[in-house]
């Protein structure tokens, strides 16, 4: 019994010992890097002469705010989940911020 207790104490305390990474797995592909502005990721459609919908609001009952073609970098800033089960990231694209479904966006 012994033994199983000092074995699970090293366990917890050489895992409180890891150091803290800044990276992350992200939404698609790859690994991201966070800073104070978010992570940089594309627009991955399904078809690479589609385009993916930025909003004014995390869900497709918004505003459409204009187009952002498939493999265009945007600026992930934020994430939420929405009534319609999908979960969105609030971007940045051309100087235009607003609501895209996160299963379109991909990391490289």
């Amino acid at each position: 019994m012994f033994k199983y207790i000092v074995a699970a104490s090293l366990i917890l305390s050489s895992a409180a010992a890891l150091p803290a990474s800044a990276e992350e797995m992200g939404p698609g592909i790859g690994r991201i890097s966070r800073s104070s502005n978010g992570y940089t990721a594309y627009v991955c459609t399904n078809n690479t002469s589609s385009s993916l919908t930025l909003r004014t609001g995390a869900g497709k009952d918004y505003n459409q705010i204009r187009q952002i073609p498939h493999g265009r970098n945007i600026q992930v800033l934020d994430s939420t989940g929405s009534r319609d089960g999908f979960r969105w990231f609030n971007v940045s694209y051309r100087g235009n911020s607003g609501w895209v479904r996160s299963d379109y966006v991909c990391t490289r």
